[in-house]
């Protein structure tokens, strides 16, 4: 079976399903490098009772730069390494828009972490293009909770 092409599958050796998002950029690398689909993510998860979430803030992160802050929490650890494989790194939780998340070792307060920087005086047309991406990005991800889009929170953070 041809895993790269046409018929690309899973590690889990389902394809794509129909009326999802056409699979774009990561999911095609995502199945490249051999991650389980969405559905058999989400049961993972559910079967492992982990509460999975993502929350999505604006933070102040110096004087100047502010970002849009994507945090996935409680993930299985098929999902971290997969985050992991598209520029999502693990740190700790954020406290508030002034308080990102720092290096912790602590286990269960951690949470895997995406940031799109911008300076404070950046052109609005470039803030609204980073919006239209945090959007695409909730839109690729929301299979993989066991909630679903109900697991998207905005302007809250982890506890």
């Amino acid at each position: 079976m041809d895993r790269l092409g046409v018929n690309m599958v899973y590690r889990c050796g389902h394809k794509p399903q129909p009326g999802l998002p056409v699979p774009d950029t990561h999911d095609a690398s995502l199945m490249r490098i051999a991650f389980s689909c969405p559905h058999c993510l989400s049961e993972l998860a559910r079967r492992c009772v982990l509460d999975t979430r993502i929350f999505v803030n604006l933070q102040q992160l110096s004087q100047g730069m502010s970002a849009f802050v994507i945090e996935v929490a409680d993930a299985v650890e098929e999902v971290g390494e997969m985050l992991a494989a598209v520029g999502y790194g693990c740190t700790g939780k954020s406290q508030d828009e002034l308080t990102p998340g720092m290096q912790t070792a602590v286990m269960g307060d951690q949470v895997w972490r995406k940031e799109l920087w911008f300076a404070n005086n950046t052109d609005p047309r470039h803030v609204v293009a980073l919006i239209a991406h945090v959007k695409a990005e909730m839109v690729w991800l929301e299979p993989y909770l066991p909630m679903g889009q109900e697991a998207i929170e905005y302007c809250t953070f982890p506890v």
